[in-house]
């Protein structure tokens, strides 16, 4: 049920009518900040990745003669050429959920820091990402009622939801300011304490 998941768009909208102002420049001095990071996990990133894809290289017959080994046809069928088959696929995407209790509060906005890397790295890659919080709100949140037949030791949910903060699908102007948001809501860049959290009305910190 889609219902239960806000997209970015639905919540750049609330954004703007609860007119949470935000300054961009922060989010853009961090990212100027952070590259160093980022490019660190992007070096190991390509490493590994190159590690792996020689693991899985395969060799393959080209179908070409090879006349260096034409010699050798009376007492074996291996005078082809061959390559190297390196496999180039992308089936790789990271979804991350971002833990929007009220318990975490103190620790938003190194949280946030740590995500923003991420975020970025996979920017740098060419990543699919996704990144989600939870909401309780009744407003947004879906309303499910415990079912009749619920026995102990079920698990049930009443309001819950999803709101997506930052996305692969996102155009610049539209991440900036949702990055720019995210990090104004958390602190980043303020002392961690309780009154520097400022979220909007409907991305209330509340119970896990």
């Amino acid at each position: 049920d889609t219902s239960r998941i806000m997209d970015y768009k639905d919540m750049l909208r609330l954004l703007k009518q609860d007119q949470f102002t935000v300054d961009t420049e922060l989010f853009t001095k961090y990212r100027r900040e952070s590259s160093k990071v980022v490019s660190y996990l992007v070096k190991e990133f390509e490493l590994r990745k190159n590690a792996e894809q020689l693991k899985r290289a395969t060799t393959a017959k080209t179908g070409d003669l090879n006349m260096n080994r034409l010699y050798s046809y009376n007492f074996t069928e291996d005078i082809f050429k061959k390559i190297s088959v390196v496999p180039q696929g992308k089936s790789h995407g990271l979804v991350m959920f971002l833990d929007w209790s009220g318990s975490m509060v103190k620790h938003m906005g190194n949280t946030v820091k740590q995500l923003l890397n991420l975020v970025l790295f996979c920017k740098k890659v060419n990543i699919p990402f996704e990144v989600y919080s939870f909401i309780e709100n009744t407003d947004y949140a879906y309303n499910y009622s415990p079912s009749s037949h619920a026995k102990t030791g079920d698990l049930t949910m009443h309001t819950f939801g999803l709101i997506n903060l930052l996305s692969n699908r996102m155009n610049s102007v539209d991440f900036t300011y949702a990055a720019a948001s995210l990090m104004k809501m958390t602190g980043v860049n303020y002392s961690n304490g309780y009154y520097n959290v400022r979220t909007p009305s409907f991305m209330k910190m509340s119970g896990t």
